[in-house]
């Protein structure tokens, strides 16, 4: 498999690939796995940020409730811009809300009605404080200001899909956990056993990892063993687009 460079990456391609019309089921596997987590802590969080957000409000959407304050990190300004887009109630910005009704149903609003629905996105709005561009690649990928920062981390299909390296994965992610605070906590998604995946007809990277790798990479970066929850989910209706399951994770960093 050739994979592309990402100069040539189309948000939009990818956004209509991934989560066009109803939310697709790799997503509604990671989204309701974060709303679980996050309302299982019982607290809200005083700064999160999403690493590696791209063109997407999906998880964000689901952290609005547990969060004072939001931050959206991506490495390409195109991506960036969606979110901003979204941000500012663009009439050009994507529509989210097939994604903010399946969360409202994960927080069980069985029917969320229209008004439910606008409450939701606007406190998402409210929530979100800094647009940053990043790379994962350097040492402090947000800058040391930001260096154990943050009390939650999320991060989904990102770093994983840096890529086809597993040595640059891990190097990546002990880069990104450097901005989650000592008793902090984190959820991560990842493809699993994935080597590409499929965007229109370009291929970008994926560095191969399955649920002992991400494991033992999580307690590099400090994860607590104490409070880390592994999970996998078989979703074979994404082979196509190269991979057939999801990785999912959950925790606390190391005090």
């Amino acid at each position: 498999m050739k994979t592309s460079p990402w100069t040539t990456w189309q948000p939009d391609d990818y956004l209509r690939d991934y989560y066009g019309g109803d939310v697709k089921p790799d997503e509604r596997e990671a989204i309701r796995f974060q709303v679980d987590f996050l309302r299982s802590t019982g607290r809200t969080f005083a700064a999160a940020v999403e690493y590696g957000c791209g063109p997407t409000l999906g998880r964000a959407i689901a952290a609005s409730s547990y969060v004072g304050s939001l931050d959206m990190a991506d490495r390409l300004e195109r991506n960036l811009d969606k979110v901003r887009q979204w941000a500012s109630v663009d009439q050009d910005a994507d529509d989210w809300s097939a994604f903010t009704r399946y969360v409202l149903q994960c927080e069980g609003v069985a029917w969320p009605n229209a008004g439910d629905m606008h409450a939701k996105e606007r406190l998402t709005r409210t929530r979100m404080t800094d647009v940053v561009l990043t790379d994962a690649k350097q040492r402090d990928p947000l800058g040391r200001d930001r260096v154990g920062y943050y009390d939650l981390l999320i991060t989904g299909f990102c770093v994983d899909c840096i890529s086809t390296s597993k040595a640059v994965w891990r190097t990546c992610l002990g880069n990104v956990f450097t901005v989650l605070q000592g008793g902090g906590s984190f959820v991560v998604g990842a493809l699993r056993r994935c080597t590409g995946y499929r965007v229109g007809d370009r291929w970008f990277p994926a560095c191969d990892i399955d649920r002992s790798d991400l494991e033992a990479a999580l307690l590099r970066c400090g994860a607590d063993p104490a409070f880390l929850q592994l999970e996998e989910r078989d979703l074979p209706a994404h082979d196509d687009q190269g991979y057939d399951g999801i990785l999912l994770a959950s925790g606390r960093k190391r005090t």
